[in-house]
């Protein structure tokens, strides 16, 4: 009879911004969690590196970092520790089965590979090693550093698991830069009537991207307001990729006008548009993607227009008082000749 095994993971996700975050699977009445502790100083404003490992490296260098794993399960337990191969495609971070490798794999130690962890709440910390060789080739690796307990033996052999992600990318100098556009936005109407707002994202910057974000909507009819809504866009976006998000929102929001303001945001990266949508009447029904407005670039634009504008009305009242002076001292001037 063939055996099968059945693999549980989890892996810490981007809503966990603070650096004690765990993230945990279930195991035997509790849990299995892992955490990684420490972050490189420069990435202190980055939400994701107090999650997972994100770093740059030249060819050459290492980089060494500390995570901590807990059981709060009611039993002892043996937990394997080991670096899984990643992968991003089609919009996801794909994890390697078991323990397959790649580059990141043959670059990356973790001491000890093997913790025992007391029952409830025993914790034990290890050390990962990231060392690139001096002839890597440029680009960004994925990896998962894994907690495993060990399987439940017999025909479906049930497997626990849980892991923080690794971006790395490699290359000579500088970083390459995060960014990303939103690219359109538009209202659906669901089979059941919902309201729907669909946009698209892509990732225009040389790193992996994970996304999420809020939705508002202003000026509706009769000046009504509504959200903000969470964006679940759920993705992982590596470079030239995009990806759609979908809003769903309540049933009984009026049709519109509406002023969609929607922002995206991964790790320190933040970008805003806007719109204006409306909502088909029909279920079923979905109106023109309309382009969304970068509010970056209108910032960008207006700020050096009010300066221009600055610039003018301050010559234009420096050129009144000087012309009010020349006159007032004309004046004077006569006044002496008359008296």
């Amino acid at each position: 009879m063939t055996r099968v095994r059945i693999v549980l993971y989890v892996v810490a996700v981007l809503v966990c911004v603070a650096p004690s975050s765990w993230a945990q699977v279930p195991a035997d009445g509790g849990s299995i969690g892992i955490r990684l502790i420490d972050a490189p100083e420069d990435r202190r404003d980055d939400p994701r590196a107090s999650v997972y490992i994100v770093d740059h490296l030249n060819p050459g260098d290492t980089i060494t970092r500390r995570i901590e794993v807990q059981n709060s399960t009611p039993a002892d337990a043996d937990v394997q520790l080991y670096v899984g191969a990643a992968d991003v495609e089609d919009g996801q971070f794909t994890f390697g089965e078991g323990r397959d490798g790649n580059d990141l794999t043959d670059w990356t130690t973790i001491s000890p590979t093997t913790v025992s962890l007391p029952a409830t709440d025993g914790t034990a910390q290890a050390e990962v090693v990231i060392t690139v060789p001096q002839d890597a080739a440029d680009g960004e690796r994925y990896g998962v550093i894994w907690a495993e307990l060990p399987g439940s033996g017999g025909e479906a052999n049930l497997v626990n698991r849980v892991g923080v992600r690794i971006y790395l990318s490699v290359g000579d100098g500088e970083e390459p830069e995060s960014d990303f556009t939103i690219d359109t936005l538009r209202a659906v109407r669901d089979e059941d009537g919902t309201p729907v707002v669909e946009t698209s994202v892509t990732n225009t910057g040389g790193r992996a991207l994970d996304l999420g974000g809020e939705l508002t909507l202003a000026n509706g009819p009769g000046s009504l307001t509504a959200g903000p809504f969470q964006v679940e866009i759920g993705t992982t976006l590596g470079p030239g990729e995009s990806a759609p998000a979908r809003i769903e929102l309540d049933p009984e929001l009026p049709a519109g006008p509406w002023d969609a303001t929607v922002t995206i945001k991964s790790g320190r990266e933040e970008r805003t548009a806007e719109a204006t949508i409306t909502f088909p009447d029909e279920p079923g029904e979905a109106a023109e993607p309309v382009e969304a407005s970068s509010v970056e670039k209108q910032r960008k634009i207006l700020l050096p227009v009010a300066g221009g504008a600055a610039v003018v009305v301050g010559a234009a009242t420096a050129t009144y008082f000087f012309r009010r002076r020349a006159i007032q001292k004309a004046l004077n001037e006569a006044r002496k000749r008359l008296t």
